[in-house]
């Protein structure tokens, strides 16, 4: 059993969260080009995805996603067979992404199982992921890949909470299905809708880019909700990569980014243990142990504001981020805090 498989098994009983030293994923859709790399590696990313499919090319954005410590996520369909199947075995994989929404496309559990037995068979050592359109599916995928993933896009459509609520979903899938274990990965939306085909009798597109603290609080909200690892959609906006288009946009994704990039060690090192403070909804949280100290992530899931729960109005606890502690929180805001 190869060590990365030995790391992915070793992700928490607890919804999902991460055992010490288990990975947290951070990672871009739709990198196209091995120059941005670089990019991703200055923003604090982990690992990028491509739609693109040309073995070359792959082999290219591998290379230098190597060179920069970062892993990839790539389709295997035209890697298997070609030449440059032997080479790939050494590919810096994360997981091979396996299907796009087989749950929009409507394939059956025997087809996704087919594409999970031929990649696995060309790449034993490497894990195979798929993503799911929502947290509950008329057909069980939930037990199929070693990795399965959740991308809803909620901005400005639907509840911002719907977010978390889909993973959650998700998580009980995996639970019913004997999959509790296996890790789950939320894709957070960082686009415009208007860029996209949209199902209105109307034809008119709806959208706008979500707002830094948008795509902060999912970042969080799948967090608490028992992710082990976040991925961005999508790198690109008409055709550009983000940095170029819209720097307005990359500058609040990249922001989070690194946040989390600062977190990481405490997700990826600490123990997860009780949450020294009685916590009711809409307000959610988690707290780590790590380093002899206490670090918690504390939401508020609701379009109000919230009392701060007294235990963490001591001054014991501070808040991290350039955030500010208030006797309320405002609505979907998200507080990382840390005893001193």
């Amino acid at each position: 059993m190869s060590l990365r498989k030995l790391l992915l098994l070793s992700y928490a009983l607890w919804a999902g969260a991460p055992l010490w030293g288990a990975p947290f994923a951070l990672c871009m859709y739709g990198v196209n080009d091995p120059a941005d790399v670089k990019t991703l590696k200055k923003a604090g990313f982990t690992c990028l995805q491509t739609y693109k499919q040309d073995p070359a090319l792959l082999s290219q954005l591998a290379q230098k996603a190597d060179k920069y410590g970062l892993d990839v996520v790539f389709y295997p369909d035209k890697v298997i067979g070609s030449p440059y199947e032997k080479e790939a075995q050494n590919w810096p994989v994360l997981a091979w992404y396996l299907v796009d929404e087989p749950d929009v496309s409507r394939w059956p559990r025997a087809r996704v199982l087919q594409a999970y037995n031929a990649a696995k068979a060309a790449f034993p050592q490497h894990e195979m992921a798929l993503v799911i359109g929502q947290g509950r599916t008329a057909v069980p995928f939930y037990d199929l890949p070693d990795i399965l993933m959740v991308d809803w896009y909620p901005v400005p459509h639907l509840p911002l909470t719907s977010f978390g609520d889909q993973l959650a979903l998700a998580r009980r899938g995996m639970a019913a299905h004997g999959a509790a274990e296996n890790p789950l990965w939320g894709v957070v939306q960082s686009f415009d809708w208007k860029e996209y085909k949209q199902h209105r009798p109307d034809d008119d597109r709806i959208g706008r880019f979500p707002t830094e603290e948008e795509i902060r609080f999912m970042s969080y909200h799948g967090i608490v909700n028992g992710v082990n690892g976040l991925f961005y959609f999508i790198f690109t906006t008409e055709g550009r990569p983000l940095p170029q288009a819209r720097p307005d946009w990359w500058k609040r994704v990249k922001s989070v980014s690194r946040e989390l990039t600062s977190f990481r060690p405490v997700l990826e090192n600490g123990q997860l243990v009780s949450t020294p403070a009685e916590i009711n909804l809409p307000l959610l949280a988690k707290t780590w142990q790590y380093k002899k100290k206490y670090y918690t992530v504390l939401v508020n899931a609701s379009d109000a504001a919230q009392p701060l729960p007294p235990a963490f109005q001591q001054k014991k606890y501070k808040a991290l981020f350039g955030r500010k502690k208030t006797s309320k929180l405002p609505p979907y805001y998200v507080l990382v805090l840390r005893s001193k």
